[in-house]
């Protein structure tokens, strides 16, 4: 069954997999409507624009049909442009045609243009809109131009018509006066103007298609992206989370045993409540030892917390004095030292400033001092030394003692973390965390080396300070 923790990061999980995914399907999917709107809009744009050349000429023609002055140029529509079913219906409009025509006016576009353009089909109507003939490519019209739709009224407007298993663009142009006295033949006359636009239409198909293959396929991957990214985004919670469960596991560990010893003590007290307390020492003793304990372990664990609160914390500290610093707790702990049959050396080379709160850094060699003294037997060496090393401030604490197996260097800043060899000694395994923690805020580096022959070399670096 799942813990609690479990099922919320699942949740999470998903919830996050979620979002990412109908943001990156939305954006693709914009993209490709964008894409293909873009397309369709321009796919016609060719065929669109040679139709609205048509609309000066025919324009000019239609001007020139109601004047007065000759023209040249232009032909009359001639029974070679008609089909054999048009011919018959067509005649009256070619003979008003013909008519205006002999009188200096003029009827169509001319050759030239035509046979410039031989995309373009024109396709000429009479007064009711009924075909009668055709210009240019084509000498005779197809029968299915029959079926291409005419409305009279729709005049100066690109469309889309489909004939014959076919498509086209088209537009339509009124010409002639449209005028006619009664029993005289209206020399009012269409054109209608069409392009092929098949082609087109199967581009735009094959790019719908092709669109449509590459949006799911960009959908799917969008879909693994997002459970990457949500699965590395809950990564960090997911270890913060393992962290503060192991971190509440290890303090309540700690805190168990001087409880534990605590709880003892107090029962054995209240067991003879006429006892004097000298009689009653040891067990008083260990009361005030393990609150003792108990009250550090809560120190620490208040540094900690105020480590972690703090490390995003921009502002910097001010520079300090590395060297005559190390002097000053070195001289402390060199009392300590000698009490102990030890040797503590201090060797401070001129350093330089460094930028790091100044009681963040005697706590830092307090803790280093402290383990080498903690780990050393009588007689051991214990050297702190620090120097200006490639433009940075090193620190270092270098002890004879016992040292450290390489199994557990890696580990010994883990909070709590204690080295088998180390249990005995008394102490909560917070130190190194503290020490690595405020090491870390102020940008620096901690590492735990051998030093050979034996025991353990800690090093501290730290960024060095601008000089003003």
């Amino acid at each position: 069954m799942m813990s609690f923790e479990e099922r919320r990061v699942r949740r999470l999980l998903a919830r996050n997999t979620l979002l990412f995914f109908v943001t990156f399907a939305v954006l693709f999917s914009l993209f490709g409507v964008l894409i293909f709107q873009m397309v369709s809009s321009s796919i016609y744009r060719s065929a669109d624009d040679q139709l609205a050349e048509l609309r000066i000429l025919t324009s000019s023609a239609t001007l020139d049909w109601a004047s007065e002055d000759g023209g040249g140029g232009y032909e009359v529509l001639s029974d070679g442009n008609l089909s054999a079913e048009a011919k018959g219906a067509g005649a009256g409009l070619e003979e008003a045609m013909a008519d205006s025509a002999s009188d200096g006016g003029i009827t169509i576009l001319s050759r030239t243009y035509v046979a410039s353009n031989p995309q373009l089909i024109y396709l000429w109507r009479s007064a009711d809109g009924k075909a009668v003939g055709t210009e240019g490519f084509y000498s005779s019209y197809p029968a299915y131009f029959d079926d291409i739709p005419f409305e009279v009224g729709d005049l100066d407007r690109v469309y889309e018509v489909r004939a014959g298993g076919h498509a086209y663009r088209g537009i339509n142009y009124a010409m002639g006066s449209g005028g006619a006295a009664e029993g005289e033949v209206s020399n009012r006359a269409y054109l209608q103007v069409l392009v092929n636009v098949d082609s087109e239409i199967a581009l735009l198909e094959h790019f719908t298609q092709v669109l449509v293959v590459y949006l799911a396929v960009a959908v799917a991957v969008a879909a693994a992206v997002s459970f990457l990214l949500s699965h590395r985004t809950v990564k960090p919670i997911v270890a913060s989370m393992n962290r503060q469960t192991e971190f509440v596991q290890n303090a309540s560990h700690e805190l168990r045993t001087p409880l534990a010893i605590i709880l003892a003590a107090q029962e054995r007290l209240l067991a003879e409540p006429g006892a004097r307390i000298v009689d009653r020492f040891e067990d008083v003793g260990a009361v005030v030892d393990e609150t003792k304990r108990l009250a550090r372990l809560v120190d620490d664990l208040m540094t900690l917390t105020s480590v972690d609160a703090s490390a995003e914390d921009e502002c910097e500290a001010a520079p300090v004095e590395v060297s005559g610093l190390v002097e000053d707790v070195g001289s402390l702990y060199a009392d300590v030292a000698e009490v102990a049959g030890k040797m503590l050396t201090v060797a401070a080379l001129p350093a330089g400033e460094a930028h790091i709160e100044a009681d963040a850094l005697r706590q830092v060699l307090g803790i280093l001092l402290d383990n080498a003294l903690k780990y050393t037997e009588e007689g051991d060496a214990v050297i702190v030394s620090c120097e200006e090393r490639g433009g940075r401030v090193v620190l270092s604490v270098t002890d004879t003692g016992c040292g450290i197996c390489p199994a557990d260097r890696e580990r010994v800043f883990e909070r709590f973390y204690r080295a088998d060899a180390a249990r005995t000694t008394p102490g909560s395994g917070l130190g190194l965390s503290i020490a690595r923690a405020l090491v870390e805020r102020a940008r620096g580096t901690i590492v735990v080396e051998t030093n050979e022959p034996r025991g353990t070399r800690i090093t501290v670096t730290l960024p060095k300070a601008r000089a003003h």
